[in-house]
């Protein structure tokens, strides 16, 4: 490694690294508005990076303008001064890309050719991340002149743009408790519609602890990626050099198995960072047949042991949409199903085209969802399984995914009488 791609971090100070994670994540705490949020978090990040200079611009509502609310290292005409347009800047490319950069040295980046820095900067080096809810931009953060004069890597960026999505989830929920609170106070004023706006109530309370359940989600999601990127990196790179050496059959089949399952294990982590984030980042067309086979192979065994019937019925013609993780959604509503289903039952699943609508559906025989858990199924964590056979996070990786595709999943369901999903994917 070069000496200006030495992270900022050494190998023995990850619980420290951590903590300020952790620490930063939970600025939300002990703040009620939104620009204290922002102030208190960017004085925390620029140390983490042990820069000297960030901004956060916010994008003004029902406008192209990106607004600074609050900056470290700037000069206070800058500050007073700082309105970007969306596409109209390096902050308001990224503000309209809405993709994470990072550059070494912007006199030799070819991308910012006609840029002029500000002579005020002391590096040419800086990260320009957005904030993100789902799809929905918040703002940009930006962060710049590393105070050892290095420049700033890669790996900082994949941190930043992290951090940013847990921002931007804690600025969404100070908006709900703000939005809460206002609805409360309408409520007691207004006790002719009492009934109304405890509704409304119940429904923001039950947004804030999704949203609650989703940041959670977000540091795991943080924490694994971390901790398991770089040796899934050198298992597979290994893994792949092993394929490309033997040429025993056997052998060979037993690799592929294994490349398969360390890719399913990176898919793992791609996906717990989608409940808190969309990454439409996909670039390879899905093949349902192969995904079903691959999803039916991990419930071998089980299918098996209970002696469970499997009916395919899938569409020869099926038209061709990106994989954004159907492989992933088959897994889990098959893996739900065989858990439902007792001896000798029976899983149907079919996968149809009509009208430019994509269905899938999987319907078992099985013990069948009480009409109380049935509005809950979907939320993060909710699970009426034992405490050794799931942690909830099955039905809510399926949502997210269908939602990436702008679709739409229902359930039908009956108790002992069996379960039937059906998702309907819009065919672009």
């Amino acid at each position: 490694m070069s000496v200006l791609q030495k992270p900022i971090f050494e190998e023995g100070q990850l619980t420290d690294l951590f903590r300020k994670i952790n620490d930063i994540c939970g600025v939300v705490d002990f703040v009620d508005n939104t620009d204290k949020l922002f102030e208190i978090t960017l004085h925390k990040i620029t140390a983490l990076f042990r820069a000297s200079r960030g901004s956060i611009f916010t994008l003004r509502e029902n406008s192209d303008e990106l607004v600074m609310i609050t900056a470290v290292g700037a000069q206070r005409q800058e500050e007073r001064a700082m309105v970007k347009r969306i596409g109209g800047s390096i902050v308001g490319k990224v503000a309209e890309q809405k993709r994470p950069i990072v550059v070494e040295d912007i006199g030799k980046d070819g991308r910012f050719a006609n840029f002029k820095p500000r002579k005020s900067y002391k590096t040419p080096s800086f990260i320009c991340v957005p904030l993100m809810v789902k799809d929905n931009l918040l703002g940009v953060i930006n962060i710049a002149d590393k105070e050892s004069g290095l420049h700033f890597t890669t790996n900082e960026m994949q941190l930043l743009d992290f951090l940013s999505s847990q921002i931007a989830l804690n600025c969404r929920r100070i908006q709900l408790y703000q939005k809460f609170e206002k609805s409360i106070k309408e409520a007691q004023k207004l006790k002719d519609r009492l009934g109304r706006r405890d509704q409304e109530a119940e429904n923001l309370k039950k947004q804030i602890d999704i949203q609650e359940k989703l940041a959670t989600l977000g540091k795991l999601a943080g924490g694994i990626a971390h901790e398991f990127n770089n040796p899934l990196d050198g298992v597979m790179r290994y893994t792949n050099l092993s394929l490309e050496l033997v040429h025993d059959d056997v052998v060979r089949g037993y690799l592929l198995e294994v490349k398969h399952g360390l890719d399913r294990m990176a898919n793992i982590v791609k996906n717990l960072l989608a409940c808190t984030r969309s990454q439409s980042i996909a670039t390879e067309r899905a093949d349902f047949k192969e995904a079903l086979d691959y999803a039916l192979a991990g419930l071998k065994a089980e299918i098996a042991h209970k002696n469970i019937k499997i009916e395919k019925r899938i569409q020869d013609d099926l038209p061709s949409i990106l994989d954004l993780g159907i492989e992933g959604v088959l897994t889990n509503l098959l893996h739900n199903a065989a858990d439902a289903v007792n001896k000798n039952g029976t899983i149907k699943v079919q996968i149809s085209c009509q009208n430019d609508v994509l269905t899938i559906a999987v319907s078992d025989t099985g013990r069948g969802i009480a009409k109380e858990d049935s509005e809950k199924i979907f939320e993060p964590f909710f699970t009426t399984k034992e405490m050794d056979k799931g942690c909830g996070l099955g039905l809510t990786i399926v949502a997210e995914i269908v939602k990436s595709y702008d679709g739409s999943i229902r359930v039908e369901s009956k108790l002992n009488e069996g379960s039937v999903f059906t998702i309907n994917l819009p065919v672009k």
